[in-house]
């Protein structure tokens, strides 16, 4: 297996995968301003489908966690589940509330029937070619990796040392970005655990993960990412990182060489990159 880890990203014998049978999509959204518009959504989908050979075959599911009384709320909803091939699963509510990524992704997985599941929001692109057969059977072969990330970032350096212009550093989480040598499929260590599009255990989600996803966090946008980074980050503080990180197993797609792999398109008018 030497350097192959450097140049080549295909598992081997890759043929034995079902990939319908272990991973499902799951892509979130709410009442976006374009709304009763599909348009990002529909991009995101699209994205994916023409990067991810062999995904088209999984279960898409997109799950709408928005007001019931926004104006828009019902059209939209009627719009996605006019989408080809998608399952929508409309988990509203009555007022305005800031649950961000919470209240969908933990219902979502949840319901996830599937080894592992692909999480996305509706609006990132996909910049290069994933080899999810691949990357999938790698991680059935090995229990330890848990979740994969594909960064909004080159993997040449963590996001400490590569700020973007606006960046500060008391916010950056990403401080350690490692490339894993001992294994024949690309992958980064990292400190950072975010919600950015992943690939997820969803055993290792259910039996160790879902309860520190549940503590509430009120108004706060990203209370899931910030709930697991925070338990993660305890447990390098306390343990150090090869441990924490073999117990929690995060990585991000790719090797040290790769620039970024996705980029995103601000749907919600949000002003984040």
């Amino acid at each position: 297996m030497t350097g192959s880890w450097k140049i080549i990203q295909k598992s081997e014998d890759t043929s034995v995968i079902n990939l319908n049978e272990e991973l499902t999509v799951i892509l979130t959204t709410h009442v976006l301003p374009s709304a009763p518009s599909t348009y990002f959504i529909e991009a995101t989908i699209k994205s994916i489908k023409s990067r991810f050979s062999g995904i088209e075959g999984c279960k898409f599911m997109i799950y709408c966690d928005s007001d019931s009384t926004n104006h828009h709320h019902l059209e939209y909803v009627e719009n996605l589940r006019n989408l080809k091939d998608v399952v929508v699963v409309d988990n509203s509510h009555e007022g305005v509330k800031i649950s961000g990524l919470q209240k969908n992704y933990i219902k979502a997985l949840k319901e996830t029937t599937t080894p592992f599941a692909f999480c996305c929001e509706h609006d990132w692109k996909f910049l290069r070619n994933v080899d999810i057969t691949g990357l999938i059977h790698f991680m059935k072969d090995h229990n330890n990796i848990n979740f994969v990330r594909f960064n909004k970032r080159p993997n040449w350096k963590p996001h400490i040392s590569n700020l973007a212009p606006g960046d500060q550093e008391r916010y950056v989480w990403e401080t350690y970005l490692e490339e894993k040598k001992d294994i024949s499929f690309a992958l980064m260590k990292t400190d950072s655990i975010a919600t950015h599009p992943h690939i997820i255990r969803v055993s290792k989600f259910i039996e160790d993960w879902i309860d520190i996803a549940s503590n509430p966090q009120p108004r706060l946008v990203g209370a899931v990412e910030q709930n697991l980074y925070s338990e993660y980050t305890k447990d390098i503080k306390s343990e150090g990182f090869e441990y924490a990180h073999e117990k929690w197993g995060v990585y991000v797609y790719g090797s040290k060489d790769d620039d970024k792999m996705i980029t995103h398109q601000d749907g919600s008018d949000s002003g984040r990159a």
